[in-house]
């Protein structure tokens, strides 16, 4: 596990999960995403590439109509609460 993911994991301690969100991936992109929206208008990215799964390097600004909004244009969500 790399420093910027570990640091990144850190910044979720006493955060409170208002939302998931799973991705169906495109070609180009991750296999599959999954988004955790925070009540504190931000959101943690995890993703799966072919090799390894992965995580940003740390919370992104937004909320669940961000994170909906953003992927490629044949992006699926097939999981949502």
């Amino acid at each position: 596990m790399n420093h910027e993911f570990k640091r990144a994991l850190s910044q979720l301690g006493g955060k409170t999960i208002a939302h998931v969100v799973v991705k169906e991936g495109v070609r180009a992109g991750p296999a599959a995403q999954l988004f955790l929206v925070l009540t504190d208008g931000t959101y943690y990215e995890l993703f799966n590439t072919s090799s390894a799964f992965r995580g940003a390097s740390g919370l992104d600004r937004g909320e669940l109509p961000d994170v909906l909004a953003d992927g490629a244009p044949n992006q699926k969500v097939i999981y949502q609460c």
